[in-house]
C-alpha cells in the first residue's frame, strides 16, 4: 500500500541485478535500497530487444548491448552478464512478486562499443531506410519511428505488433518510451527531410512543393537541401504541425494496443523541453500525446548532471527545468508527471552522487516544490521521482536520497509567497508563429527569465481558472490571449498583477475598455503593474524588441543550446522583477539575488517555507529580508547545520555551492 504522497521509480540496467542468484538478486537489491519502489523501468538500450525477440519456446541470449546500456562491460558491483530471455522473464516475475510495476524501455539507438571497437545492433543496422535523414542528405544512424520500411509499410505497425509480443512474453506491466521514440533526436530544422517523411508531409498537410523542387531526391544532396530549406523557411508551421500529429498518431496506435492488453505507457518528454520548445524544435505536442492515451510523462528534469558539466557541457539549467515543469503541468494538468532525478550514468560518464551531491539535493527540493494553482488550492506538479540510474548505489546513499525525497514532499502550502504565473493553452500556437516570424519571447521565456532574476514564482495557473484563484499573478504575452481570457485577465482584482504584452490595436482597445491607456508605440513591449483591487501603480516600457539577422537564428541546434530570442532592453525584465517583489510584500533575497533565486510559500499565517538556491559553485551568505519582523527561523535541510537567528526583519544563511538551503520563517504575531 502506498504510504507516501509521491511515487518512487527506478530506471536501471540488467547489470544492476544478478542472473546467477535464485531470485536474480531482487531481494538483496530491495534490502540495500531500503524501500520497494512503485515501478522499475528496465533499460534495454536498443530496438533490437524488440525486433530481434525470438519468442520463449527456447532459451537464448539477449544481445550484449541489451544486457547493459550500450554494452558497458562492468558496473560498480559486477561485470556485464549474458542474460537470457528466460532469465529476464524470471527477473520480471520476481520484481512483480514484490508489488513493483515493471516497464521495459529502450532508445532509438543501436551503435555501441565492443572492446573499444564500434558495433551495431543487428536488426537496426539492416534497416537504413529508417535512419533519420538530415536536410543535407546525410543519414543520421538512429531509428525514426515515423518512417516506412523498405516494403512501404509503416514501421509503427511492426513496432506495435512486436511490442505486443514482448509485453506478453516477458510479463511487463507496460512501456516506458525512451528518447527517440517520443521525439526526434535531431531538430525539425535539421531532419527528417527524406523522400519518405516529405512525402508523408505533403500528403497529410496538402502543401504543394514550389516549382523546381523535387518530390524524389534521396541520393541528391543538393536537391534535398533546397527542398529542406524551402520547407523550414516557407512551410515551417505546417511542418511542425505535421510532426505533432504524426507523433500523436504513433502513440495513439501504440496505446490502443497496450490498453487492449491491460498495459500502461509512460513517455519521456522531448529533450528536457517545455511545451513551446518541444513543438518548435521537435514537433511534439504534449497535449496531443496526453489525448492519445498515455498514462504519464517521465519529465527529463535531471539538471544535476548538466550542471556538473557532464560530457564537457557548460549549462546551468536549474531554473529552466523548474520553469519547464511548471509550464508542462499547466499544459497537461491531468497527466501524471514523474520527474527524472539524475543520480549517475556510467555510460554517459557522469556520477553526481559521488562528485556533486548538492546538485541532486537542489533538484529534489526544487522540483518537488512547484505547484499548479487551482481554485481549491495548490497541487504539486510532480507526482514522484525516477532515480536515474539505479545500479551500484550503496545503502547509505539510498538513505540519503530517500530522506531528501521524503523531506521535499512534506507538507503542501496554502499560498504562494510571490506571484502565480498564468498559462494560456490558446496562446501556445500563436506564440509559436510569433517566434517563427520575429523571435519574440514566448511565455516560458519570460517565466524562466523572471525567476532567474529574482522573482519568486513557484506556482502556475491555467487561464480558464483565473476567476477562481486569489493572490498575485503574472501574465506574459497577454496580447496573444483570446478575447474572453484577455477580459478575465484585465478584470482580475483578487490580487496584484503584472501584465506583460506587446501593444497592438486589439490590445490598446482592450486596455481602453478598462480605463487604461499606454503611451508605448505600436508593437512595443510594456508591462502594467496593478495592486489588489485593480488600481494601476506602475507602467513599465519595454520598447521595441531588436531584430535578429538571419545568421543569428540557426535552428539546427542540440537541445543543450538555447534558441535565439530577440533581445529586450536590459532593464525591462529587471524592472518587472522589482515590481513583483514589491507586490508580494513577502520574504525576498536582498544580497546575492542574481545567483540565488528563491521560491517562497506561505504554509500558515506568518509561516513561510523558503527554498533558496545557489547557482554559483561557491558558498554564498545569502541575505533574506521579510516584510515584517521575524520571530524565529528553522532550517529544514541538513546544511548549514547551525541555528539561524533573525536581525529584525532580516537573516543571513549560507547556501552550498550549486545547492539549496530550505528555511522555515515565522513572523512575529
Amino acid at each position: 500500500m502506498k504510504t507516501q504522497p509521491y511515487e518512487r521509480w527506478i530506471w536501471i540496467e540488467l547489470i544492476g541485478f544478478d542472473h546467477q542468484a535464485p531470485d536474480f538478486g531482487v531481494a538483496d537489491y530491495l534490502e540495500n535500497a531500503g524501500f520497494v519502489p512503485e515501478a522499475v523501468s528496465l533499460l534495454l538500450f536498443t530496438p533490437d530487444f524488440l525486433h530481434g525477440h525470438g519468442g520463449m519456446e527456447r532459451e537464448w541470449e539477449l544481445p550484449m548491448e541489451a544486457c547493459s546500456y550500450a554494452a558497458r562491460p562492468y558496473g560498480k558491483e559486477r561485470n556485464r552478464q549474458p542474460w537470457t530471455n528466460w532469465q529476464l522473464r524470471g527477473l520480471v516475475e520476481q520484481l512483480r512478486s514484490h508489488g513493483i510495476a515493471v516497464y521495459c524501455s529502450f532508445f532509438n539507438l543501436f551503435l555501441y562499443r565492443d572492446n573499444g571497437k564500434q558495433a551495431a545492433s543487428r536488426w537496426c543496422s539492416a534497416h537504413p531506410e529508417l535512419y533519420e535523414m538530415r536536410g543535407s542528405g546525410e543519414p543520421f544512424p538512429v531509428i525514426n519511428p515515423l518512417k516506412r520500411l523498405e516494403d512501404g509499410t509503416l514501421y509503427e505497425d511492426l513496432f506495435v505488433a512486436d511490442l505486443a509480443r514482448v509485453m506478453a512474453d516477458y510479463g511487463f506491466d507496460g512501456l516506458h518510451g525512451g528518447d527517440g521514440y517520443t521525439s526526434p533526436r535531431l531538430s525539425l530544422a535539421d531532419a527528417d527531410y527524406s523522400d519518405d517523411m516529405v512525402g508523408q508531409f505533403l500528403a497529410e498537410s496538402g502543401v504543394a512543393l514550389d516549382p523546381g523542387l523535387e518530390p524524389n531526391c534521396d541520393g541528391d544532396a543538393a536537391a534535398m537541401q533546397r527542398r529542406a530549406d524551402w520547407i523550414w523557411k516557407r512551410q515551417r508551421m505546417a511542418w511542425i504541425g505535421f510532426y505533432a500529429r504524426r507523433w500523436a498518431g504513433f502513440w495513439r496506435k501504440t496505446m490502443a494496443e497496450l490498453r487492449r492488453m491491460g498495459k500502461t505507457g509512460y513517455l519521456n518528454t522531448a529533450w528536457t523541453r517545455e511545451p513551446f520548445e518541444a513543438l518548435y524544435r521537435y514537433g511534439v505536442d504534449y497535449r496531443l500525446l496526453a489525448e492519445a492515451g498515455i498514462d504519464g510523462f517521465i519529465v527529463e528534469s535531471g539538471a544535476a548532471g548538466l550542471s556538473a558539466g557532464a560530457d564537457g557541457i557548460e549549462y546551468e539549467p536549474s531554473t529552466e527545468f523548474m520553469a519547464t515543469l511548471l509550464a508542462l503541468k499547466a499544459y497537461v494538468p491531468d497527466t501524471k508527471l514523474i520527474c527524472l532525478n539524475g543520480i549517475q550514468d556510467t555510460t554517459e560518464q557522469w556520477d553526481v552522487l559521488s562528485h556533486a551531491p548538492t546538485l541532486i539535493e537542489r533538484d529534489i527540493y526544487t522540483l518537488a516544490n512547484v505547484y499548479l494553482h487551482e481554485p481549491d488550492g495548490l497541487r504539486r506538479c510532480a507526482d514522484g521521482f525516477l532515480a536515474c540510474l539505479g545500479d551500484g548505489i550503496e545503502a547509505r546513499n539510498w538513505v540519503w536520497i530517500n530522506g531528501r525525497w521524503q523531506s521535499a514532499f512534506a507538507g503542501v502550502p496554502r499560498q504562494v509567497a510571490g506571484a502565480t504565473f498564468v498559462w494560456s493553452d490558446a496562446a501556445l500556437y500563436p506564440s509559436l508563429a510569433q517566434y517563427s516570424d520575429n523571435r519574440q519571447w514566448p511565455a516560458h521565456k519570460f517565466l524562466q527569465s523572471l525567476i532567474e532574476q529574482g522573482a519568486s514564482m513557484g506556482a502556475i495557473a491555467r487561464a480558464e481558472q483565473l476567476e477562481g484563484i486569489t493572490g498575485n499573478i503574472c501574465i506574459a504575452d497577454l496580447h496573444l490571449w483570446p478575447d474572453e481570457q484577455l477580459d478575465q485577465a484585465l478584470s482580475y482584482t483578487a490580487g496584484g498583477a503584472l501584465l506583460i504584452a506587446k501593444l497592438d490595436d486589439r490590445m490598446q482597445s482592450a486596455l481602453s475598455r478598462y480605463g487604461m491607456e499606454m503611451e508605448s508605440g505600436r508593437n512595443e513591449w510594456f508591462a502594467i503593474v496593478r495592486e489588489t483591487g485593480g488600481r494601476i501603480v506602475k507602467a513599465i516600457s519595454g520598447g521595441q524588441a531588436a531584430e535578429l539577422a538571419d545568421d543569428e537564428t540557426d535552428d539546427k541546434l542540440s537541445w543543450i543550446q538555447p534558441l535565439s530570442y530577440a533581445p529586450l532592453p536590459a532593464d525591462f525584465v529587471g524592472d518587472c522583477v522589482q515590481a513583483l517583489v514589491k507586490l508580494a510584500n513577502a520574504p525576498a533575497v536582498t544580497r546575492f539575488a542574481e545567483m540565488s533565486p528563491m521560491a517562497g510559500f506561505q504554509l500558515d499565517n506568518g509561516h513561510y517555507r523558503l527554498f533558496i538556491r545557489n547557482l554559483n559553485t561557491k558558498y554564498r551568505a545569502v541575505q533574506v529580508e521579510a516584510a515584517q519582523p521575524i520571530g524565529k527561523l528553522e532550517v529544514i535541510t541538513d546544511f548549514p547545520g547551525l541555528p539561524l537567528f533573525p536581525e529584525g526583519n532580516r537573516f543571513t544563511t549560507q547556501v552550498p555551492g550549486r545547492g539549496i538551503t530550505v528555511v522555515d520563517l515565522f513572523t512575529n504575531p
